[in-house]
């Protein structure tokens, strides 16, 4: 029996050394080359939208997992100015895992004091990490950022911070989309 124990231990190193090896947010986002999943939500005013919103314009879409993170997720939009094509259309979600006894209004009210007003239908808000999940997103302190296409298709996906050197496959994925030109 020791040498099973033995062996047992050995794999769960095995395992965590290969879990720890994996790069942040690896396995976090949809898939690039793919089609980003459907979904509907609610924005700021309480109207409904779906991401079959996003095709026929390339998208800029910024999404947090984490009640802090909106600063960052604002650093992002900052970013976009100076490195995004003008004709990229901007989104956001904030997908939180809150308790059950938190209201919806609450949480909208809190985050409308946060988000510009011009922003607010561009601004999909998640109080049970519906939307997080669908995309595939794990929790994190630091924002999703999702690169699409004029079809709606991801060019690139980035866990991180505007200034990371991850954020440069954002920018890049979005000025080479030929449907970023101006027309």
């Amino acid at each position: 029996m020791p040498e099973l124990r033995a062996t047992r231990a050995g794999w769960k190193v095995l395992l965590m050394a290969s879990v720890l090896a994996l790069p942040a947010g690896a396995a976090n986002g949809p898939g690039v080359g793919q089609p980003l999943p459907g979904f509907t939500g609610k924005d700021l005013l309480g109207q409904e939208h779906s991401s079959r919103e996003y095709a026929g314009q390339p998208t800029l879409l910024v999404a947090i997992t984490d009640k802090n993170a909106g600063d960052e997720m604002r650093r992002w939009f900052e970013a976009a100015d100076q490195h995004a094509p003008g004709s990229v259309q901007r989104e956001s979600i904030i997908s939180l895992h809150l308790p059950f006894f938190v209201g919806v209004g609450t949480v909208r009210r809190r985050v409308q004091a946060q988000v510009p007003r011009p922003f607010w239908d561009d601004t999909l808000l998640d109080r049970d990490g519906t939307l997080a999940r669908t995309l595939g997103l794990g929790s994190s302190k630091e924002p999703f950022v999702i690169a699409l296409d004029g079809q709606g298709r991801v060019l690139a996906v980035v866990n991180g911070k505007a200034d990371s050197p991850q954020a440069s496959r954002i920018w890049s994925s979005l000025n080479r989309d030929p449907s970023t030109k101006e027309k």
